[in-house]
């Protein structure tokens, strides 16, 4: 018999949000969790987003536009979940090695080594689904029981972040709160919504347009 679950959870799920994509999708893992797997790890101070600036040379002329770097934090390496060092090593080995790493960059690296970098993700997603089957959430490609139990759980704050906004009793977030609340929201494809209800109106990770459109380069989804 399936165990019920609240119609919201207002607290984000305790797993990864790459293995919280993965029951979500049954099994699918593409640009969402790698996307919000690194917005969490902005907004866990595990990666630093600043803007910044580049010169950009065409035929016509020459012009700066600008960009959204990340740079990992050292001293938080070893504390990191294997997961995260798997993709932050698959992110900035891109370009050839630890820095700061933009779009550009991130697309220059990709058309110099597209096998390279498709092998990689593929790694990363065999490691995300091989999680899943240790906690025994899933086996075989399917959910199991627990994971079945966890989807529904994880659907309940889905719930909770598509529809907050017109809950009478619920205050507003605390802003502080908002990155792992954006993180999942990108996962869920709330990522816009939740970023207006929470008035995130600062420049962040987020809501940075250079960001919004990686996923498109990594031809997941």
């Amino acid at each position: 018999m399936a165990t019920s679950a609240p119609r919201y959870l207002r607290e984000p799920p305790d797993l990864h949000p790459a293995v919280v994509g993965c029951l979500a999708r049954r099994g699918r893992i593409g640009a969402r969790e790698i996307l919000a797997s690194v917005l969490l790890l902005v907004a866990d101070g595990a990666l630093v987003a600043r803007s910044s600036t580049r010169r950009v040379t065409t035929i016509a002329s020459a012009h700066d536009i600008g960009v959204l770097e990340l740079r990992p934090v050292p001293e938080r390496w070893e504390g990191l979940d294997p997961l995260d060092q798997g993709l932050i090593a698959l992110l900035f080995g891109a370009p050839g090695g630890p820095g700061a790493l933009s779009l550009p960059d991130l697309q220059a690296a990709i058309r110099k080594r597209p096998r390279w970098f498709r092998a990689g993700v593929a790694d990363w997603q065999r490691a995300v689904g091989s999680r899943a089957e240790t906690l025994g959430l899933m086996r075989d490609g399917a959910l199991t029981p627990a994971g079945a139990t966890a989807r529904r759980e994880h659907a309940a704050f889905q719930r909770f972040l598509k529809d907050f906004g017109t809950l009478d009793d619920e205050p507003t977030l605390a802003i502080e709160l908002w990155g792992p609340y954006l993180a999942y929201a990108v996962l869920f494809g709330l990522g816009d919504r939740v970023a207006r209800e929470l008035a995130v109106d600062s420049p962040s990770a987020a809501r940075d347009p250079n960001l919004a459109v990686w996923r498109a380069w990594f031809g997941l989804d």
